[in-house]
């Protein structure tokens, strides 16, 4: 069975950015490469002048390079959204004719999103992780500072990033896929645990809310978080989606993380 979110996507984009081939593709696991995804490395490059095109467009010093419906981008967006930055976003085609744009390959070669620029693109991140980071070191907003956070909530913000990358991502794809949902069940009763509140690791919205957000929302979306044992995350859902800065990333067309 297509999964309904296939049906969904097709009957409300308008973007051609996909189609509903790409889409049942990548639901059926073909080898058609995800474009939204963890990087792997940082990248640097020694002149802006490779990307003067971006450049006129924008006077902001911060640029996010992205597509709406991936939820690595999301969670990227969600940080520079709650940190006070100014920035510019700019979202580019990842299928459908025409390709990407000669400036998007110069800076990142791999083709995927999202990507954040800094200074003047002299410092490009095209790794979600990496921009977590680097717009957690700066964040002048509701987005706590990591170095304003104490050790514990240090060592909480890492727990939960590990968890979702490492367990809900490969979990929740093969939930999914398989149709069984047993196993996510089981880890969302290990996260509810987890989860301070009012945010995940307290009082403060900090880089776990920004990570973990868009994953769970997805599955929220589809099959519901409400279960018996996981009604502090159903909370914590409802406190990020009266949060204005994580409200604002929310779109009606979306796609999964494979």
């Amino acid at each position: 069975m297509i999964p309904r979110i296939v049906l969904l996507l097709s009957l409300f984009s308008s973007s051609p950015i996909i189609g509903v081939n790409s889409l049942l593709a990548k639901h059926h696991n073909t080898a058609i490469p995800s474009l939204c995804r963890r990087n792997l490395s940082p990248m640097t490059t020694s002149s802006s002048k490779s990307t003067t095109e971006l450049s006129a467009k924008s006077s902001a010093e911060t640029q996010f390079i992205t597509n709406k419906m991936c939820p690595y981008a999301q969670k990227a967006w969600i940080a520079l959204e709650s940190s006070g930055i100014t920035f510019d976003i700019r979202e580019v085609s990842l299928y459908g004719p025409g390709g990407k744009p000669d400036w998007f390959w110069k800076l990142n070669p791999r083709g995927t999103v999202p990507i954040v620029t800094m200074n003047g693109e002299n410092n490009v991140y095209a790794d979600s992780e990496l921009i977590l980071d680097a717009v957690g070191d700066i964040s002048e907003g509701i987005l706590t500072r990591t170095a304003d956070l104490s050790d514990k909530e240090q060592t909480q913000v890492s727990r939960w990033r590990e968890v979702i990358s490492k367990q809900l991502a490969p979990v929740g794809k093969s939930a999914v896929l398989g149709g069984s949902m047993p196993k996510i069940r089981s880890l969302l009763k290990e996260m509810n645990d987890m989860v301070v509140g009012p945010y995940l690791c307290g009082e403060r919205m900090t880089l776990a809310d920004c990570a973990a957000f868009p994953f769970l929302w997805r599955i929220d979306q589809d099959y519901g978080i409400e279960g018996d044992g996981e009604e502090k995350l159903r909370d914590w859902l409802k406190v990020c989606l009266e949060t204005d800065a994580i409200k604002r990333t929310v779109v009606r067309s979306w796609w999964w993380w494979w």
